[in-house]
């Protein structure tokens, strides 16, 4: 993945805790060519809201109210100020920002948004007409197989899905986040999350 792509893919993952869409941009950089034009354009902090909203809004339109449930629980439970997030009010901040300026957007950390697995695989389904498997991987267990990998510090603080704390995208060997390459989910951590002990909990393979 050429250098320029994959900071574009996750640059706004750098300013908020949006990494279960910028590591499926990743994935979907990789396996689908055609739409890489477009996903080159990523870096645009409201390029990505965009993005975020337009699947939120998907889910509302066809009832999928068990996901939006699981998404509002997610993402409240990494606290403060997060533990009041709620859907209608995420949408409608997003759609506040039209006219702010991109560092303007990028310097409010609310956009934030947690993912579940679940979440990261629907995503991939309806948005991108991708299939995929989620395997739960409790103290790694993944080899060096390509996908989205969700990772734990093992926080007590953190209780869903094993301690879920942050996405990563690993191709060939090489892991991507923060629109950073990293040789290892640990080099990542090292580099990228202050030398967290991260462990992969999820493998979303892209079938």
């Amino acid at each position: 993945m050429p250098s320029s792509a994959r900071k574009s893919m996750g640059n706004a993952n750098a300013d908020w805790g949006v990494c279960g869409f910028t590591s499926s941009l990743y994935a979907m950089y990789e396996h689908n060519p055609s739409k890489r034009q477009q996903l080159n354009n990523a870096n645009t902090a409201f390029r990505v809201l965009a993005e975020i909203k337009s699947y939120l809004m998907m889910l509302k339109a066809d009832g999928e109210q068990t996901l939006l449930n699981s998404i509002v629980d997610f993402t409240q439970s990494f606290g403060s100020p997060f533990d009041t997030f709620n859907i209608d009010t995420y949408i409608a901040r997003i759609n506040a920002a039209v006219n702010q300026s991109e560092n303007a957007i990028k310097a409010d950390s609310l956009f934030g948004i947690a993912m579940p697995p679940e979440a990261v695989a629907d995503y991939l389904k309806r948005i991108w007409q991708y299939d995929s498997t989620i395997t739960t991987t409790v103290g790694g267990g993944t080899g060096n197989k390509d996908g989205i990998l969700g990772v734990t510090s093992n926080n007590p603080t953190m209780p869903m899905y094993h301690g879920l704390e942050h996405y990563l995208y690993r191709c060939k060997g090489v892991v991507y986040s923060w629109g950073d390459a990293y040789t290892s989910v640990q080099d990542a951590a090292n580099q990228g999350a202050g030398g967290a002990n991260w462990q992969v909990c999820r493998l979303i393979e892209i079938n």
